[in-house]
């Protein structure tokens, strides 16, 4: 997750006052907060239209986006910045945040989403739940110049997390160029593990993008990280001949859900990516995970960066290797772990944070 201080109501009204004092002392303003002035215009917006936005989302939807946006503008106002980031590539992804979220509250207030097809780059979009006709919002992201009947990658994302979040670094967006893939990151309305309503939107987003931007049936993948990566040995099987493939990104199987797995992916190739020295998600939960995959006899890949921890720049050589040979359908023959039976899989996801 980004990490951002939860600065609320006055954040608003100190917005102006710090910015100009963080110039005046000569920070660095190369890149200029030009989404801190969106937001407040956007949160000015959601106020103004509430009842509507209620109506639209849910009740419990309508106070995460009013939250939402006001760590947006937390975030501009702290001066804590990344250790793997220049200020000036901060503020450049806060903006890229900004632009995403104050998309979802135009097209909110609108009452319907912005088009799929056309989309370019990494926009914001909403599906219309058919469990409650609610507005819900994914975050897209479309490769320049795509070909025709694209890839597709459904990305879970961790918790705390946002679809925005997990898309807005360069990380997944450099994957998707390089392979020419769509990526989509389904909300799921912010609830852990994707529990429903939230596991049926995120197959009602794949179906809408895959069929708008026509996307090759045999190439629609689930992946997740972190929490994520925990949830696609939940929210796979409910349909598991949709996805192409699976790929677990710093998560586990839980102990529960082996029979569902062993069943439903006895033939589809599973990526299990971390690394060696993460200290949120046990990097043991990733090898076992592979273990016992290899050991049921589904197709496993096992990829972990040796001096890698939770942050995904961390281990991104593993996880590019483990995302080409899944787009491309391959596992290397050095990444196939060794199959032996695993009896301590974890029974519970650990409540591990999220870095991006």
């Amino acid at each position: 997750m980004i990490p951002r201080p939860h600065v609320w109501k006055s954040a608003l009204a100190v917005a102006s006052t710090v910015a100009c004092t963080l110039i005046a002392a000569g920070a660095p303003t190369r890149a200029e907060p030009i989404g801190q002035t969106q937001l407040s215009a956007a949160r000015a917006q959601l106020v103004a239209h509430y009842n509507d936005v209620v109506r639209r989302t849910g009740l419990d939807a309508a106070a995460n986006l009013e939250e939402r946006l006001d760590d947006d503008i937390g975030a501009f106002l702290s001066l804590d910045t990344p250790s793997n980031l220049s200020r000036e590539a901060w503020i450049e992804r806060l903006n890229a945040l900004a632009a995403l979220d104050t998309s979802f509250v135009n097209q909110v207030i609108a009452g319907k989403s912005e088009p799929i097809l056309g989309s370019q780059g990494l926009v914001e979009r909403l599906v219309l739940a058919r469990t409650d006709r609610t507005l819900q919002p994914y975050a897209l992201y479309v490769p320049n110049n795509l070909p025709p009947n694209p890839s597709l990658v459904v990305l879970l994302h961790g918790n705390p997390q946002t679809e925005s979040e997990i898309l807005v670094g360069p990380y997944f967006q450099n994957l998707a160029d390089e392979t020419k893939t769509v990526v989509a990151a389904p909300y799921g309305r912010g609830i852990y593990d994707y529990a429903a309503p939230a596991d049926d939107e995120v197959y009602q987003v794949a179906q809408e993008v895959a069929a708008a931007l026509h996307a090759d049936p045999r190439k629609i993948f689930l992946a997740g990280y972190s929490m994520g990566g925990f949830s696609v040995f939940k929210i796979g099987p409910e349909h598991p001949a949709q996805w192409a493939a699976i790929m677990c990104i710093s998560g586990s199987i839980l102990n529960s859900e082996t029979a569902a797995v062993s069943s439903a992916f006895a033939h589809t190739r599973i990526y299990v990516v971390n690394g060696a020295k993460d200290d949120n998600i046990p990097a043991k939960y990733g090898m076992q995970t592979a273990q016992w995959l290899a050991q049921t006899g589904i197709p496993t890949g096992f990829y972990q960066d040796p001096e890698g921890n939770h942050y995904l720049y961390t281990f991104m050589p593993a996880l590019s290797r483990a995302w080409h040979e899944m787009i491309a359908g391959s596992i290397g023959l050095d990444a196939q772990p060794v199959a032996q039976p695993v009896h301590d899989l974890p029974e519970v996801a650990p409540p591990g944070a999220t870095h991006p």
